[in-house]
């Protein structure tokens, strides 16, 4: 008589299962969804103290016996994905974030990836052909093993705290359209009498949130900035009591106040607006079919070549004689990526 013999990939996935259940024991509540598996394996909510928060973010899991590492950037990789599961991962990602793990088998390493919305709209082009995911790289060697043990659960938090995606492009659709204002008013707070209430308060408010959002993550250190004024870098009302170290209270921001949030939060600002038209330049296919007015308003506001002093307050002053993009946004839309590079696009 023979016994039934257990399938190689239901052993693998077992085995997968069991080493990020252990290693990530700490971030939370694990949902299973293997059940109906459409490219979703598990639900991890995140459980801060005894406290469960409500944030979370599902969950992909691959495993191998050696996870392939790309030796030029030691960037762990894996294959064979479809173009239908890239887009359901991309469809998900407008309720909540979206990783991967990769699980080596041998090692019992686990990769993470980032929230995998941008990778995956990015591949998705149309030609049917599978493509390969890229994951976090491994801390360098000098770390301590713990800390190098502990990173896949850290990644984990972080990852299921940050801001959504919707949040993300709603406020690069604010800025963009936006960008005139904010720029007018870096002119104004450092132009005009710094003891001045700033011209336009709500211009300030909304910039100070939409920065919130696209730069939360960013950490700033600059002699210029206090403890508190790091702090509170984005918060409105800790500018407008601010004022009162300078002997004044009237209830509003001031310019000399203004001055600090802007001149650290404006080059970064524009940067991160530079870094999101790449992404979305490099995912048109995508865009083009799901926000086409989303991708001709990426592509027809210009943002300043550099982010100093100097050529902010250039822009601000004169951004109304500021060029847009001389290709005819329907050309844009037709040339693919390689068209775009001979045509002198940084994409």
């Amino acid at each position: 008589m023979k016994l039934p013999t257990r399938i190689k990939q239901h052993q693998a996935e077992s085995e997968s299962y069991a080493i990020l259940l252990y290693k990530l024991r700490h971030v939370g509540i694990f949902r299973n969804m293997t059940q109906s598996d459409y490219g979703i394996d598990f639900e991890v909510e995140v459980v801060l103290g005894d406290q469960v928060t409500g944030r979370y973010l599902k969950a992909q899991v691959k495993s191998s016996q050696n996870i392939k590492i790309r030796k030029k950037d030691g960037v762990p990789v894996v294959g064979g994905i479809k173009e239908s599961t890239l887009l359901y991962w991309a469809e998900l990602s407008y309720r909540t974030h979206v990783i991967l793990y990769a699980v080596d088998l041998t090692t019992e390493a686990i990769y993470v990836s980032r929230p995998v919305f941008w990778q995956a709209v990015s591949l998705i082009n149309g030609d049917g052909k599978t493509k390969s995911i890229e994951f976090l790289p491994e801390l360098a060697k000098g770390e301590s093993a713990e800390i190098r043990d502990r990173m896949p659960e850290l990644f984990t938090l972080t990852m299921a705290l940050i801001p959504s995606l919707p949040d993300i492009l709603y406020s690069h659709k604010a800025s963009l359209r936006y960008l005139k204002l904010f720029l007018n008013l870096y002119v104004d707070v450092f132009h005009c009498d710094g003891h001045m209430e700033v011209r336009d308060q709500s211009v300030l408010k909304t910039f100070l949130d939409t920065c919130q959002i696209l730069l939360g993550t960013n950490k700033f250190e600059s002699k210029n900035l206090s403890e508190a004024d790091c702090k509170n870098l984005y918060s409105f009302d800790y500018w407008v009591l601010k004022e009162r170290e300078y002997g004044f209270d009237s209830g509003e921001v001031i310019n000399y106040c203004a001055q600090i949030p802007l001149r650290v939060l404006m080059p970064a600002l524009i940067e991160k607006l530079s870094d999101l038209r790449l992404r979305v330049f490099r995912s048109k296919y995508y865009w083009k079919y799901k926000d086409r007015p989303y991708l001709q308003l990426v592509y027809e506001t210009s943002l300043p070549s550099d982010t100093s002093h100097k050529t902010l307050m250039e822009w601000g002053y004169d951004i109304d004689k500021i060029h847009y993009q001389t290709m005819d946004f329907y050309l844009f839309e037709m040339m693919n990526i390689a068209e775009l590079k001979e045509a002198g696009m940084d994409v």
